[in-house]
């Protein structure tokens, strides 16, 4: 049986892990408990123990002061630490110390137990029998490993993380990621001679109960060789926080990654200005020109933004795309706050777009014909400051000015100087509520000269001077 000492500075964990984990299943028995690291060692002086479940933080003593003593006077004792850190740091200074793995404590809190002994239990005999394993000193075994492979969940919170399915010697790198080294993938050829088919042969005989399902993508990272541990971790968290988004494809079950790319790849990452985004996509034309609109979306990929800055940027357009099409769309564009990869995002924006393009199509108008007033549009938006004509604005489209207007009320179910004015007043009430200008500024920045002019149709399109209003909108914490 493999003796187990448990050591937390809370008693409660401490019982629950004793009471709950299925200890005799792995052949492993529970010889004694501590609430600090010097108890833990007075412990082990007088009995013997062959695993240290640890804590990191705890009074008196802390876990990495104990893993340190105990690496020089136990060196056959083997450790694995219950953190709630999940800080690179922290799991590598537990590796670097002996750990042969750690346990986030919130895997105990959704009762994975059968799968965390298992992993533990799997590391020890590796241990024993000297098998290819990460070794704890920075580097791996003498013969080395030039690939490893990688289960990541797209959301590490959820259903999706608690179903995943690993090996018993998987590691888990941080929530929602895992890595092993598997001898039937082997470290084989990967590069550009390889078979076209290799990410399916590579897994051919492996158990179906580890293939990945919905919301989960296994890689194999290659290129490995002469990279120490440090790196390799490095490598999978950044490859996560970088790139996954953009490379999960749920057709494809597996991918191969060349570690060395990611490397240079990122190193060399250059972050363009959201303004540069946004100017490509407030345009009008990639509605209706399907060259430009997959020119635009392979641009965007290939930028490689954070997820949460395309999101928050495309949040951003979607407001603006919704004032745009307000004539003609019958419900506004709505976007999620999260989307867990580029495959599912993509979807959006195609939706997006057929959404705008069928809104529009229900006015029997030609494509392009719709095209040219949606920059009609646009325009007026740009240069509501500036004096704007129906006859200006009609040329710039290509349109005479008699049928710009026909075409323009049927489309919109307005004239184009009562859409200006509506428009002008929704800037105005923009402004009113989030700047501190005066109303002669803002009367300005929406195209009138005349402050009192401005008030007037305020009035009228509002019910409310803009002094009131703002005074209202301030008072109502708008």
């Amino acid at each position: 049986m493999i003796r187990v000492l448990i050591v937390d500075d809370d008693k409660l964990v401490r019982k629950g892990l004793i009471s709950a984990m299925p200890w005799q299943q792995f052949e492993m028995e529970v010889v004694g408990e501590a609430n600090n690291g010097e108890n833990a060692l007075k412990f082990m002086e007088a009995n013997p123990v062959d695993l240290l479940m640890t804590d990191l933080s705890m009074p008196v003593m802390s876990g990495i002061e104990l893993m340190r003593i105990v690496r020089e006077r136990y060196r056959q004792v083997r450790i694995v630490v219950l953190t709630l850190h999940q800080d690179f740091e922290y799991i590598q200074e537990a590796l670097r110390l002996g750990a042969i793995d750690y346990i986030a404590k919130i895997q105990l809190e959704k009762e994975q137990f059968e799968e965390v002994l298992g992993r533990v239990s799997r590391l020890m005999k590796q241990k024993e029998s000297g098998s290819t394993r990460p070794d704890p000193d920075g580097g791996w075994e003498k013969e080395g490993i030039a690939a490893l492979q990688l289960c990541y969940t797209l959301n590490s919170s959820g259903d999706v993380a608690e179903s995943v399915r690993v090996p018993p010697s998987a590691v888990e790198a941080e929530p929602g990621v895992w890595y092993w080294h598997d001898e039937k993938a082997g470290d084989g050829d990967t590069g550009e001679g390889a078979d076209a088919d290799a990410d399916t042969c590579a897994y051919a005989d492996a158990d179906a109960e580890y293939q990945p399902g919905p919301g989960v993508a296994r890689v194999m990272l290659t290129g490995l060789e002469g990279l120490d541990r440090k790196t390799i971790l490095q490598v999978i968290r950044s490859y996560k926080k970088h790139d996954l988004f953009y490379d999960y494809e749920p057709s494809s079950p597996v991918r191969y990654v060349d570690a060395r790319e990611l490397v240079n790849r990122n190193s060399a990452e250059q972050s363009p200005s959201m303004d540069s985004i946004r100017d490509r996509w407030s345009g009008t034309e990639w509605i209706y020109e399907d060259q430009l609109f997959y020119k635009l979306l392979l641009e965007l990929k290939g930028m490689r933004l954070p997820s949460v800055r395309l999101i928050r940027i495309f949040i951003s357009l979607s407001d603006e795309w919704n004032r745009l099409y307000r004539p003609t769309l019958e419900e506004p564009i709505t976007m999620e706050d999260y989307y867990p990869s580029w495959y599912s995002f993509e979807l959006w924006l195609a939706g997006t777009r057929d959404q705008i393009r069928l809104a529009g199509a229900k006015q029997q108008l030609s494509l392009e014909i719709r095209s040219s007033l949606d920059k009609a549009m646009n325009l007026a938006r740009q240069n509501l400051s500036q004096s704007i004509s129906t006859g200006e604005i009609a040329q710039l489209v290509n349109m005479s000015s008699s049928y710009f207007s026909q075409c323009f009320k049927q489309y919109t179910g307005q004239t184009f100087a009562d859409y200006v004015r509506v428009t002008r007043m929704e800037q105005a009430k923009s402004l009113l509520r989030n700047t501190s200008r005066t109303i002669q500024w803002i009367a300005e920045q929406c195209g009138y000269n005349d402050e009192k002019y401005f008030s007037r149709l305020f009035r009228e399109q509002v019910g409310l001077l803009p002094s009131e209003y703002r005074q209202q909108a301030s008072s109502s914490g708008q």
